[in-house]
């Protein structure tokens, strides 16, 4: 069963009033004397009282937050004007702007070119796939290698594959033609030299060219 006095406080303010209005009229048919009603009436007076402070207290906390906020907004740019001409001052040595609480930019870290691999082999397998593994030169955290290769005549070499192992498969080869590799190593935009070059089915002697430095 619904409460018959209402949730809302003003509400309850309304019902209140009405209740006691009504039973100050009818103290006789309701059995009661006006001793009775005292403690309603005066919980009353007390009640509306409150609502007018909380209704009060609740206009002056929003001002209170507004006039906060626009302080803060005024100070802000103060501090920050004044934390700049102290950031663009190259006199003043960072202790001092960390003691100040700012930001001290520091030298961005030089990117480190990663380990040459090396000690690369094949090995060619009558499914037409060579088979590739090399030696990735310690931890490789971040690194990817790039696998290139010159297929029969080719001239140049082109890049065939990539991975993050010390191993690759290049697939869908004839086998008996002849496939010179080469592999480096990449982390990001940095490349490291290329490795020593490997052939299966050689059909002429490798000729031995020292590594380059690759240049992103």
């Amino acid at each position: 069963m619904p409460d018959f006095m209402p949730k809302n406080d003003t509400e309850y303010a309304a019902w209140l009033a009405n209740f006691n209005t009504v039973t100050t009229a009818n103290l006789a048919a309701l059995g009661l004397v006006t001793g009775d009603l005292t403690p309603s009436t005066a919980g009353t007076t007390a009640f509306n009282t409150a609502i007018t402070n909380f209704v009060s207290a609740k206009a002056s906390a929003k001002s209170a937050t507004q006039g906060k906020k626009s302080s803060r907004k005024t100070i802000e740019t103060v501090s920050r004007t004044l934390a700049k001409r102290i950031q663009a001052n190259p006199a003043v040595s960072n202790s001092l702007k960390e003691q100040l609480g700012l930001t001290v930019r520091t030298a961005p870290s030089r990117a480190i070119a990663p380990a040459n691999p090396f000690a690369l082999v094949v090995t060619g397998f009558d499914n037409g796939v060579n088979a590739l593994l090399w030696n990735r030169n310690g931890y490789a955290a971040g690194v990817q290698y790039v696998i290139e290769a010159r297929i029969g005549n080719e001239a140049e070499f082109s890049m065939v594959g990539t991975t993050t192992k010390s191993k690759f498969e290049h697939g869908e080869q004839k086998p008996g033609v002849q496939a010179i590799y080469r592999v480096y190593a990449q982390r990001a935009s940095i490349q490291s030299n290329v490795s020593n070059e490997a052939v299966v089915y050689a059909a002429f002697p490798i000729r031995a060219v020292a590594p380059l430095l690759r240049v992103a």
